[in-house]
């Protein structure tokens, strides 16, 4: 039988931790954007893990639905207006007043008939998340 030291067992028992929490990993980010459709994925995502993206483009009759599959947690999306006058020298406007908002859990969604234009995401995780949101443009019914 092998007989270790205290501080032989205590380093091993740290260095087995650090090796299992680098093993967890923590992502968030939309992993598809076409224009028409966008994905938001979370693998443990933390708790206020932001991103903002564009651009969706609405024609008319089209209309802008979100689609959770969360396994855990919550994430608020939401939809904001970009200005049509835009130019290469002014960014968009980040912290614009969102035209539809949706806290997702698990399965929840949100639709809404938007007028033509282009439309910015914006998504933070309100509580450690894990699964997908997909949000498209659609027809309206």
């Amino acid at each position: 039988m092998i007989r270790m030291r205290k501080p032989a067992v205590i380093i091993m028992l740290i260095l087995s931790m650090i090796m299992l929490t680098a093993c967890v990993k923590s992502e968030f980010g939309v992993t598809e954007n076409t224009g028409k459709r966008m994905v938001i994925t979370a693998e443990n995502a933390d708790r206020d893990a932001a991103v903002m993206t564009g651009t969706l483009e609405v024609a008319q009759g089209e209309k802008i639905e979100i689609k959770g599959s969360l396994k855990k947690g919550e994430v608020k999306v939401e939809i904001v207006a970009v200005e049509e006058n835009q130019s290469i020298d002014k960014l968009p406007e980040i912290d614009g007043p969102a035209i539809l908002t949706a806290n997702i859990t698990q399965t929840d969604g949100a639709s809404a008939t938007m007028d033509a234009g282009s439309y910015m995401l914006r998504a933070a995780c309100q509580e450690k998340a894990t699964g997908t949101i997909t949000v498209e443009v659609v027809p309206a019914e």
